[in-house]
């Protein structure tokens, strides 16, 4: 005789349905009602931890249970106990069963012939199956189909598993992978209403906190359950207890926000979410297991970027990784295992944007913002003596390598990675009492430099000026002079910034002590003394003193000849400014000729859309205008906005193009295109600049007036 253990439950736990299940309805479908074709009896639901599996596998269980089925539950940290009550229950003798978990004969060969020879429509569930070896026969692997889990030979037969695991390779191509995503906003808001009440706030807050908690059913279920309670229960909780939908995304906000190590470990207490971060942990934990180890670094690394998407071939190049005590010797191949094992977990998603053409920048993973959050300040995580701070520096620096902030080409780039670099920067310079490392700090103030360029470049100066600001206003918290080489080269960037939202005034008192510190610590001559030169020259065209713009600009260009050549891009910079100074004053012939050798370069050298480029024809036009040949004019400018890609079409220089386009269709009579022209003009302007700014009322004003003395 063999000792019967003490049987276990295999009855689906029901009892734990205690809400509605909310935005999963095509996941039910896929799996009850399957579209036309062979229907799959293998159906294995994966998602982060949290993400609602097992409450979407009792959903399922409990409608197939009504349509008449047998439902059989199985939780995988009672595989065997639970397979052995299984088939007891089909039917299997107690000796039988006995010589099967002694080993004298297969288990799980009579637990599937049990189940194959059964004429009861049945549905068997393995729930939270995180080590899907477990499922598979010993001495094999799961894909063979010859352990507890495989493809029914029965027509009526279905299994269905939860899991971390969304690895397609894990499963075999006999069993149907479901994505148990985070819920849409209308339906996770509902999840919070359910739980929290009215009393919480109205259905547009649910919806605010639901897209902050990322959808997420785990969190969703603990912050509505938290304020239900609050606010139901009779003990008051005091002056600072969260007990608003609004009230919650504030502090979630809050503790996000925070610097790190400054989160507050009592705010997760007090918002309900240690849960989230225990699972999170189990998921780390599989990994682990897994080889992985190094996916908990990795993931600190993440979080502490911006929760934007990351390009992660860009950014987390292994050369640069492997230099860190963090990830020592790591390699290609390593590293993408690493990332592999956070997308079979669904700690990160991965997606490919379609806008950016360089393969580095345009695969892109993403944390779930909860991942992000709980990571960023982890408890667990190595503390900055790791490196991380100089490891992400160094980390962002290199994915800068190549990219010209200036050129139109590298645009889409950089626009999936300031978001990090802003993160990154701003987190280590500017909090007052974070040690500072001078190495990391002097990568920090280039990648700062870099950023101001990039947003400069692409018409955000206001953006520009708010990063740089408080970054050289406080360089003494990081043991920076003002007139250090790497601040100096911010101010310069902070003179470009007032320069460039049409305040040559202040432009030109920045950069004249500017300009004194970069001659006595650089000398006249330095590369970076006459670019600020450059700068001082544009100020004072924007105030009309051109002829002591003109004698500032050639004695600049001599000298930018023998510094830079006469064909770098600063130097070309520099013969436009001189040329736009002298059609000023009236020399237009002399200007288009100056104008026709420079765009022969930049047409020989650069891309046509480049904003250099476009603002060179710009005054290619007006020099044609003035000698009173519209018609070209109007073709060089038609022909200059034909090269502006769609996202660039908000720029100022592509704003002035119109404005003179249109004036050039008035100064030929062409009254209606005149009028399309400013009329789709002023509303463009309206929208970027407001209805105050003094470009959009000139506008407004010509339109007015051509408005009222047009013939009708």
């Amino acid at each position: 005789m063999y000792d019967r253990p003490s049987r276990v439950s295999v009855d689906p736990p029901f009892g734990r349905i205690d809400s509605t299940l909310h935005g999963r309805q095509d996941l039910i479908d896929a799996i009850l009602t399957p579209a036309a074709g062979p229907r799959s009896a293998v159906h294995v639901l994966w998602g982060m931890g949290g993400s609602g599996k097992s409450h979407l596998a009792l959903e399922i269980a409990r409608r197939m249970k009504q349509t008449g089925r047998t439902v059989w539950w199985v939780q995988a940290t009672r595989l065997n106990s639970g397979m052995r009550e299984v088939v007891s229950r089909l039917g299997a003798s107690e000796s039988q069963v006995g010589q099967a978990w002694a080993g004298l004969i297969s288990a799980t060969d009579l637990v599937w012939r049990f189940l194959n020879e059964t004429e009861q429509p049945w549905l068997l569930v393995f729930d939270g199956v995180d080590e899907p070896a477990s499922l598979g026969p010993t001495g094999g692997t799961l894909v063979d189909g010859t352990g507890w889990l495989r493809r029914p030979d029965t027509d009526h037969g279905t299994v269905l598993v939860t899991t971390r695991d969304g690895n397609r390779s894990t499963w075999g191509n006999w069993s149907t992978l479901h994505a148990v995503r985070p819920l849409d906003v209308r339906s996770a808001a509902q999840v919070l209403m359910d739980r929290a009440g009215t009393a919480a706030g109205s259905v547009s807050d649910a919806e605010d906190l639901a897209r902050d908690l990322g959808g997420l059913p785990l969190a969703l279920r603990a912050a509505g359950t938290l304020l239900g309670s609050v606010n139901t229960d009779r003990v008051r909780h005091g002056s600072t207890t969260v007990t608003t939908f609004a009230g919650y995304r504030a502090a979630l906000r809050r503790q996000v926000s925070a610097p790190l190590g400054q989160t507050g470990g009592d705010l997760d207490e007090s918002l309900g979410l240690e849960i989230v971060r225990e699972v999170n942990d189990l998921s780390l934990d599989l990994l682990v297991r897994r080889g992985l180890s190094q996916c908990r670094p990795l993931l600190g690394v993440l979080a502490r970027l911006d929760a934007s998407p990351v390009p992660y071939l860009a950014v987390l190049k292994p050369a640069v990784l492997s230099s860190s005590p963090l990830f020592r010797g790591l390699t290609v191949q390593q590293r993408n295992r690493l990332l592999e094992g956070l997308g079979d977990l669904a700690l990160a998603d991965f997606d490919v944007r379609p806008d950016v053409a360089v393969p580095a920048f345009a695969g892109v993973l993403s944390l779930h913002p909860l991942v992000h959050a709980t990571f960023r300040d982890h408890p667990g995580q190595p503390t900055d003596d790791g490196g991380y701070h100089r490891l992400i520096m160094q980390l962002l620096l290199a994915a800068t390598t190549g990219q010209d902030p200036d050129d139109s080409a590298a645009w889409p780039n950089w626009d999936v990675l300031v978001p990090h670099l802003v993160a990154a920067v701003r987190e280590y310079l500017l909090p007052r009492e974070q040690k500072h490392d001078r190495e990391v700090v002097r990568t920090a103030l280039e990648l700062t430099r870099l950023i101001a360029r990039y947003l400069i470049a692409v018409g955000l100066p206001a953006s520009a000026f708010d990063i740089l600001d408080p970054i050289v206003r406080d360089c003494g918290t990081y043991d920076h002079e003002p007139a250090s080489p790497e601040i100096l080269a911010l101010r310069h960037e902070l003179g470009r910034t007032w320069l460039e939202r049409d305040q040559p005034e202040m432009a030109e008192r920045v950069l004249h002590v500017v300009i004194a510190d970069r001659t006595r610590v650089l000398g006249p001559d330095d590369a970076n003394t006459l670019a600020s030169r450059h700068k001082l020259a544009r100020a004072i065209m924007a105030q009309r003193r051109w002829p002591e713009a003109e004698a500032e600009l050639r004695q600049i260009l001599s000298a930018e000849d023998q510094v830079r050549g006469p064909e770098h891009s600063d130097t070309m910079v520099v013969r436009h400014s001189l040329a736009s100074t002298i059609f000023s004053q009236g020399r237009a012939a002399e200007a288009e000729q100056m104008l026709l050798t420079i765009l022969e370069i930049r047409y020989r050298r650069w891309p046509h859309n480049h904003p250099e480029t476009w603002v060179a024809r710009h005054t290619l036009a007006r020099c044609m205008q003035e000698q009173g040949r519209l018609a070209e004019a109007e073709q060089e400018l038609r022909d200059t906005l034909a090269t502006v890609e769609p996202r660039y079409t908000d720029r100022s220089e592509v704003l002035d193009i119109r404005r003179d386009l249109a004036a050039l269709h008035l100064l030929q009579g062409e009254i209606d295109e005149a009028l399309a022209a400013y009329e789709g003009l002023l509303a463009d302007l309206r929208r970027l600049l407001g209805d105050a700014h003094d470009k959009t009322v000139q506008v407004e004003q010509v339109l007015h007036k051509l408005r009222t003395t047009a013939p009708q």
